[in-house]
């Protein structure tokens, strides 16, 4: 754990950050595809309290389990940590946008899209595993989504080309952002080796993205070698540009090593929501 946090030292306060991995809040999205924040909390017994940063996000302090909650069951809300919601926020969809979520499973933010395009447009869902793809369907039943197209491919080699306005790469990733054991899942050379799929993913769901398009690439995660330099070899190798996330919360820039441009992108430590840590940068398909 020691080694973990001196590693951590580089890109943080590892002290705060590690001491709001153990003080994590619970949050949930309201699906406005059912309700209407309104209604919903006119009608919910549960203790939340809304969010400053996000008006369909709520921080859950009842002390029942969410996920069996009528209030779950019947796909009012959606259990996701804050920083997670923000990132379907930064992409923005509007209802007559085509979408394509890359890594979709089980569903968080493929959901909260079709929550944004109103249920309308054309929005695919794609995962590579026939679990995953199990749980994607879970998720969409439940929250009623209608506008959708499920698929099963690997996001190395989509082979969509120019076909989507917005994309959604939420990258298979070292997951260090997630909870108070990451110290003991840490390992140095598992960025590297999982970044080398990041890089082809990216590719791939940049190739599917229209000219003039935008798309958001996230990780709950902290090596840069999962982040900014997923995103360098996009921009050094394509048309790609960098936009600015442009959301209004606490956060630090991404690593100033990698030049000035990524001074747009975010790094979300729990110190800041209180919530996981999120990478967030929002890309452009050809130059500003």
């Amino acid at each position: 754990m020691e080694d973990f946090n001196s590693w951590l030292s580089q890109y943080t306060d590892a002290d705060s950050c590690i001491s709001s991995f153990c003080s994590q809040k619970q949050f949930f999205r309201v699906n406005t595809i059912k309700t209407t924040v309104e209604k919903f909390t006119g009608m919910s017994r549960l203790k939340f309290q809304a969010s400053s940063h996000c008006n369909v996000a709520f921080e859950y302090q009842d002390q029942f389990q969410i996920g069996k909650t009528w209030e779950y069951f019947l796909g009012y809300i959606y259990p996701q940590s804050l920083p997670s919601i923000l990132v379907s926020a930064v992409l923005n969809p509007g209802k007559n946008d085509i979408v394509l979520d890359v890594a979709a499973a089980p569903g968080s933010k493929f959901s909260h899209i079709a929550m944004s395009m109103e249920n309308r447009g054309v929005l695919v869902g794609n995962d590579y595993k026939k679990e995953k793809i199990s749980a994607l369907y879970s998720t969409i039943n439940r929250m009623n989504i209608l506008n959708c197209i499920v698929t099963m491919r690997d996001g190395k080699m989509l082979d969509w080309k120019e076909r989507f306005t917005r994309v959604l790469l939420d990258a298979p990733c070292t997951a260090l952002g997630s909870g108070p054991s990451a110290g003991k899942r840490w390992e140095p050379d598992h960025s590297k080796q999982i970044a080398s799929t990041q890089k082809k993913m990216l590719f791939s769901a940049y190739d599917a993205l229209k000219p003039g398009g935008e798309m958001v690439y996230s990780t709950c995660t902290y090596p840069k070698e999962e982040n900014e330099d997923v995103v360098s070899n996009l921009l050094e190798n394509t048309d790609a540009s960098l936009l600015d996330v442009g959301l209004d919360v606490p956060h630090e820039h991404g690593l100033a090593e990698y030049g000035h441009e990524f001074r747009k992108t975010y790094r979300i430590y729990p110190q800041h929501l209180q919530s996981e840590g999120f990478f967030i940068a929002k890309i452009r398909k050809g130059s500003q």
